[in-house]
């Protein structure tokens, strides 16, 4: 029998895959899709990079480390790069199309025997994270979602639906986003659903201590302890309810 204790101590392997998008054309995209030696059913994660145009992908700091976080924590992750990217195929399309690409790669956990199809989450950054809201818009079954400095300003409308939305979600923000007017996005979060938390990231901006940023502190193994620590808690909350 797995204890917690087992589970966490039980290392975790990454293995390169290929799937398709959903939507109705249907796209080539490549992952890394972990599993552990054992024959566990397990919660999940769907790991989404940022960056419209020029950014990296799936190794992309804050993923990298909150894949292996998540891991640490006894979930299977799939982390993936979006149409366009390396050797993903297909075009960007400046978000039009790639919640299909999150759609897909849910759908690919969803279908591992290793995977509980109920205890899917999904974790982006910035165009990541834009992307996972909306495929949690989308998809219901989603257990909760984790957005990593949502770009408020770029979002071509309010998500007024988390108004109504009573799934586990968590928002961590920077201080000193280019892309959210913090002010404007507590006083959204005001009126969100419960459960919900969030985090303030103090003295650091849209990257986060990465890249172009003007914060010489990578912020990464933070918002991957944060992040690895949320998915824990909720996914094993609604596991106890099943």
């Amino acid at each position: 029998m797995l204890t917690d204790t087992t589970i966490l101590n039980m290392p975790a392997s990454e293995t390169a895959v290929r799937f398709e998008s959903s939507g109705a054309t249907p796209v080539e995209l490549e992952g890394r899709l972990s599993a552990f030696d054992d024959e566990g059913v397990r919660a999940a994660a769907v790991l989404c990079h940022p960056g419209i145009e020029g950014q990296t992908g799936m190794e992309y700091p804050v993923i990298a480390a909150s894949t292996i976080a998540l891991q640490q924590a006894g979930l299977v992750t799939l982390r993936f790069n979006f149409r366009g990217v390396q050797s993903s195929a297909g075009r960007r399309s400046s978000g039009v199309h790639e919640v299909d690409d999150v759609l897909g790669a849910v759908r690919l956990l969803r279908e591992c025997s290793a995977v509980d199809a109920d205890r899917v989450c999904l974790v982006g950054d910035s165009f990541g994270a834009w992307m996972a809201l909306e495929a949690a818009r989308v998809d219901h079954r989603i257990a909760g979602w984790a957005c990593v400095v949502l770009p408020l300003l770029l979002l071509p409308a309010v998500p007024d639906w988390l108004q109504h939305d009573s799934r586990p979600k968590l928002f961590i923000v920077a201080e000193h986003d280019q892309f959210c007017d913090l002010g404007a996005f507590k006083s959204l979060y005001q009126g969100w659903a419960e459960p919900k938390e969030l985090l303030e990231l103090a003295g650091t901006d849209h990257f986060l201590g990465i890249g172009s940023s003007l914060d010489r502190l990578d912020r990464s193994e933070q918002i991957a302890g944060a992040v690895a620590a949320w998915a824990k808690h909720v996914l094993a909350a609604r596991h106890g309810q099943d």
